[in-house]
């Protein structure tokens, strides 16, 4: 069964519960409840995706890394 969602994982901690507090202008200002970490993400947009739970588990255990990401 697929699920539509669009999901953002906090770099620091690990949490998926990260929100947009606010925007300005065309900034999003993104903030982790779980640690804090709070950042701002200019020039990108979020959507929605279809995806399966087995992917859902497995982009949440994966994580990007500097130079080292998948195309």
């Amino acid at each position: 069964m697929s699920q539509f969602v669009s999901v953002i994982f906090c770099r620091r901690c690990g949490s998926r519960f990260v929100e947009i507090n606010e925007w300005k202008d065309d900034v999003a200002v993104i903030n982790c409840r779980s640690c804090g970490n709070k950042t701002e993400l200019k020039g990108f947009t979020l959507g929605r995706c279809s995806v399966t739970k087995k992917e859902l588990e497995i982009a949440r255990n994966t994580s990007a890394r500097l130079n080292d990401f998948e195309k």
